[in-house]
């Protein structure tokens, strides 16, 4: 796992989230694949699981959401794919900076990482 810092500096690399989110995609579809019953629910699940068990996001946590919806936004001037991926990228950091290890977090953050966004897992 990395750390939260680590996350951060992905975030504003000018690299990582332009390979995602630079792309002529059809956004709407994509956000709406997420709303599959199996996607839908780890995702909560997982969000329950983290936030019960780890303190409030701290400043980092905040900056990490705050500056991954800002670079989102401006690459695809879609707010709300821009709230998914700030909400996926703070739970993953919270995750990771509070050693919780869970597979549905963990595949989040590996298909990010291999320069897609998660739409199933």
């Amino acid at each position: 796992m990395i750390s939260a810092s680590e996350i951060l500096s992905k975030v504003n690399d000018g690299v990582f989230l332009e390979i995602i989110f630079k792309k002529n995609t059809d956004w709407d579809t994509q956000l709406d694949s997420r709303y599959s019953f199996e996607f839908d629910s780890a995702w909560s699940v997982s969000y329950e699981k983290v936030t019960s068990s780890c303190p409030p996001e701290d400043s980092t946590l905040k900056e990490i959401r705050e500056t991954t919806f800002k670079n989102v936004y401006l690459m695809s001037k879609n707010s709300d794919l821009a709230g998914y991926v700030s909400d996926d990228m703070g739970l993953i950091a919270q995750a990771f900076e509070n050693k919780i290890d869970i597979d549905f977090i963990n595949k989040l953050w590996k298909i990010y990482t291999q320069g897609e966004f998660p739409i199933q897992i």
